[in-house]
């Protein structure tokens, strides 16, 4: 049985009910000896987001997750008992990974607080706080699709949101590039996530509210606490620019700006934080990694893996071509770039950032028939039929129109990320 896959199962908690922490750091919850464990079946529509707890869990999982522990160091310990001081109740016996890995991010003691409850603007009342060149995470369901600005995600990181039904959480990590959307129902129960103040291989962790338990942002993966061992299911998400995401979804609605999490002023959400993180050369900060000296290491790349095979393929090469057929994981994909996207990690203000464009990955089968893709008088065409097709994969004009390419997970990171995750990643660039 796959790990993240297990649903419906008796939770052991303990402790208050919800946390009210809006810092990095939860709140002191009680204990098992201030209060005595409760077992409850949680049903697939119950919420336990917010709930400050501890898990019993399966012991399949406990099983599978044994060979990937690692024993714990006296640097390590040193470590938990840090963490336990600034109010960490996390679960640090258990750890696929070494306590002293992990990094403090403390730039500016910035603290992001996560949107819990998203509020939605039609395109109309977008515009007024978008431009056409804005990037958006885009995610749909059926004939739910939203739009999640990154002038709002570079702040806040984290959306829990429900999406025709269905918990999702999406999230983008600034010091990776990376943009993900998981489900976030988990064990039978849809979980609550933030970001952690702690970084590993450069990159964000998150911690859900139920167990406290550490997660990698750029995987889903969860390496720290109960839940270790387990790995939320990833989505397939588009980024897109805003004008591109109105074209694509013309019913589409827009994540809006969000208040503080005590009615205090906003964030500048036409700023970043972030400025300078594009176009780097050296190594990331919080990075002990080895470098992939294949491309610089703020190199942005379109990134998947299909049928546990990982591949790349280089924005610079994409540019010069726009659109590549290739085949990943034994699956025809093309892959496609297209201008218009502003970077949130170049100059202070973004709007003065420069275009790095979008880029996006789908299969090339329709109805059992393989298509072939050329970018040809400014539209990408299929040899065999001559439709237009736009980046989000949908024919928009010819004999085609109205069909939809497959939807792929992919990502568009900075290549250091990418390779310190896959490093047998096939690389698609330019030719040397």
């Amino acid at each position: 049985m796959a790990l993240a896959s297990v649903a419906g199962l008796a939770l052991a908690a303990c402790g208050e009910p919800a946390s009210s922490a809006t810092t990095d750091q939860p709140e002191r919850v009680s204990t098992e000896a201030e209060q005595p464990p409760f077992a409850a079946v949680v049903p697939p529509d119950t919420s336990i987001a917010g709930a400050a707890s501890r898990m019993r869990v399966p012991s399949e999982v406990i099983t599978a997750r044994e060979t990937t522990l690692v024993a714990a160091t006296a640097a390590d310990l040193a470590r938990a008992e840090e963490w336990r001081r600034r109010n960490w109740s996390t679960n640090f016996q258990i750890s696929s990974v070494a306590l002293s890995e992990l990094k403090t991010d403390d730039l500016e003691r910035f603290r992001a607080d996560p949107i819990d409850t998203p509020d939605f603007e039609d395109m109309d009342t977008a515009n007024a706080f978008l431009t056409a060149h804005d990037p958006v995470v885009a995610f749909a369901v059926g004939a739910d699709s939203r739009a999640y600005p990154l002038r709002f995600l570079v702040w806040h990181e984290t959306v829990n949101d429900v999406v025709d039904g269905n918990p999702v959480l999406i999230t983008y990590d600034p010091r990776t590039n990376a943009s993900r959307v998981y489900e976030r129902r988990l064990l039978g129960a849809a979980m609550r996530f933030r970001t952690a103040d702690v970084l590993h291989q450069g990159g964000r962790l998150l911690w859900d509210s139920l167990t406290q338990t550490w997660w990698r942002q750029f995987t889903g993966e969860a390496i720290v606490g109960d839940y270790t061992g387990l790995r939320l299911r990833l989505r397939p998400s588009l980024l897109l620019s805003y004008e591109e995401f109105r074209q694509s979804f013309p019913h589409g609605q827009v994540l809006g700006p969000s208040s503080g999490p005590d009615g205090d002023d906003r964030p500048d959400y036409g700023a970043t934080r972030y400025a300078g993180y594009d176009g780097g050369k050296g190594p990331p900060q919080h990075f002990d990694g080895v470098l992939d000296p294949r491309l610089d290491s703020a190199a942005r790349v379109l990134a998947l893996e299909v049928n546990g095979e990982p591949g790349a393929f280089d924005f610079s090469h994409l540019i010069s071509r726009r659109v590549l057929n290739d085949e990943v994981g034994g699956e025809p994909v093309v892959a496609v770039w297209s201008p218009g996207a502003l970077s949130v990690l170049d100059t202070p203000r973004i709007a003065d950032a420069r275009d790095v464009g979008m880029a996006a990955a789908h299969g090339r089968e329709v109805d059992g028939r393989l298509l072939t893709f050329d970018f040809i008088d400014g539209a990408v065409r299929d040899r065999e039929s001559g439709s237009v097709w736009n980046l989000s994969g949908r024919a928009i004009s010819g004999p085609l129109a109205g069909a939809q390419l497959p939807s792929l997970v992919h990502n568009a990171p900075f290549w250091w990320a990418w390779a310190a995750h896959n490093p047998a990643t096939r690389l698609v660039t330019n030719p040397t």
